[in-house]
């Protein structure tokens, strides 16, 4: 087996994280004390849908993107959603809001980022990549100009790591003949100036001069959690955003806000450490005396851990964690590729794979399952564990159990590489 140890993107947002089920929720559970519960977590996989390691009914879950109710085919692999239980642990809602759908003013090989419009959005082997363009195939062939959406984990001051990636023109003119609303990006305001009707996301300045805004009843302020969008792309000479519309999002705030107990999950990498809080991505979460916390045995809590997090909202709206679990260190996960010999499962998306070469992977509810075949047109939605069958070439994002198996952290199903012909 030809296996390798995983390079590449900076500690502080290296890796994509793996959420998995911190307790409870999910198809199967029930909710019988009524306590509302939701989840933050990427699309792994669907039959129905999975996030945060549990499988969720969604058949009659009301789906919205961007705001608006739509069809649970809409959905993909990779999108940052938050899933809202019904008492019986179903999906009652699914939401989900990308990040930002801009223009690439910048791509870093080397360091694997990419720059767009003020965000610095790092790539890592779990981004899921897909694309509307057919001769843009690979993360690799993007160019600034081209226009992509992004959705991932967000500081929301200009740092995203990316669980999803995808092409949408190759540049503005093209994008806006089906776009007509034009780019957006999300963000906290920053350096606002009523002077100069301008403000900072991430290191791009908005120009809102000529904008219309929509549900910022006091105007723009620091600190406001806010989309911007333009149909006219960058200034020529200043560099300024032109937006076209400025909307406050949701409350204003970028963290998720909840009702007294109800209980939310998520993860992330600890962006901060207090005296008795964290900030995991945007959401600062409050430890006490009750809250577990397995360590490892790496040592306390720091910046650029990646960590679980299970948790309650308080009566003032404060998150308290009850349990807070790291994930595993980067040099533990391996990278591999092989023809499928057999496979063998327990439920849709559980399971042992086998490659011809014997190696053993191991599939959960926590694997990014993701068919990259035909990339000319987008993947079919419902891929899992049951649509691989013997034959198939996949790629393998891998934890090594020390037992001689590997647990997968992600699959990828994709085109037998070419055999270079004989000289």
């Amino acid at each position: 087996m030809d296996t390798k140890l995983r390079f590449g993107v900076i500690a502080l947002i290296s890796a994509y994280m793996t959420l998995s089920a911190c307790g409870g929720g999910g198809s199967g559970s029930s909710n019988t004390n009524n306590t509302q519960r939701s989840t933050t977590g990427p699309i792994t996989a669907f039959g129905s849908i999975y996030v945060n390691g549990s499988r969720y009914a969604s058949e009659t879950a009301d789906v919205y993107i961007e705001g608006e109710l739509t069809d649970e085919s809409e959905l993909r692999v990779g999108m940052m959603v938050t899933v809202s239980e019904d008492d019986n642990g179903d999906a009652a809602s699914i939401r989900f809001d990308d990040d930002l759908e801009g223009i690439v003013t910048g791509v870093d090989v080397a360091a694997r980022t990419l720059e767009v419009m003020g965000q610095t959005v790092t790539v890592s082997n779990e981004t899921i990549f897909e694309s509307e363009v057919v001769s843009i195939t690979d993360v690799a062939m993007i160019v600034p100009g081209n226009i992509i959406e992004v959705s991932g984990y967000s500081s929301g001051t200009g740092t995203i790591l990316a669980t999803r990636i995808e092409v949408k023109a190759v540049d503005l003119a093209t994008y806006l003949t089906t776009h007509p609303d034009g780019i957006e990006v999300k963000g906290v305001v920053m350096n606002h100036s009523v002077e100069n009707s301008t403000f900072n996301l991430g290191s791009m300045t908005v120009d809102y001069s000529g904008a219309t805004l929509s549900d910022l009843p006091d105007g723009i302020t620091d600190d406001l959690y806010v989309e911007a969008r333009s149909t006219q792309g960058f200034d020529s000479t200043s560099g300024d955003l032109i937006a076209s519309s400025v909307e406050r999002e949701d409350d204003g705030s970028i963290e998720h806000e909840g009702d007294e107990n109800e209980e939310y999950e998520f993860s992330g990498i600890i962006m901060a450490v207090g005296a008795n809080t964290i900030t995991v991505n945007s959401q600062v979460v409050t430890i006490n005396s009750d809250t577990e916390i397995e360590e490892d045995g790496e040592g306390p809590l720091a910046v650029g851990d990646e960590v679980e997090v299970e948790a309650y909202f308080d009566g003032v709206g404060n998150l308290i964690a009850k349990e807070i679990e790291r994930d595993e260190a980067e040099s533990d996960r391996f990278e591999f590729s092989g023809t499928i010999d057999t496979i063998v499962s327990s439920d849709t998306n559980i399971g042992t794979i086998t490659l011809t070469d014997g190696t053993v992977i191991l599939v959960n509810n926590d694997s990014l399952m993701h068919d990259s075949q035909d990339q000319d047109v987008l993947p079919d939605l419902r891929f899992n564990l049951s649509d691989l069958t013997s034959g198939d070439y996949i790629e393998v994002y891998a934890t090594d159990n020390g037992d001689g198996t590997y647990t997968a952290i992600k699959i990828e199903r994709d085109d037998m590489p070419a055999v270079p012909a004989a000289v």
